[in-house]
């Protein structure tokens, strides 16, 4: 469920941030661009942990 949740927030606040960007460049707002690289980067950070996991340094205690 929390991915679904992070998913949605994180494509409202790329379509926000690409309309922010557009109005500032004085380009034409593309809604279906910013949301493809919005759900990206969402999934670029639900992967981060994975790959975070391998360069852990602190030893284990078994």
């Amino acid at each position: 469920m929390r991915y679904i949740a992070t998913l949605f927030w994180g494509s409202i606040l790329g379509e926000v941030i690409g309309f922010l960007l557009s109005a500032l460049n004085g380009t034409q707002f593309n809604p279906q661009q910013s949301l493809i690289v919005s759900v990206i980067f969402v999934i670029i950070l639900f992967m981060m942990p994975a790959i975070m996991k391998q360069f852990d340094t602190t030893a284990s205690k078994s």
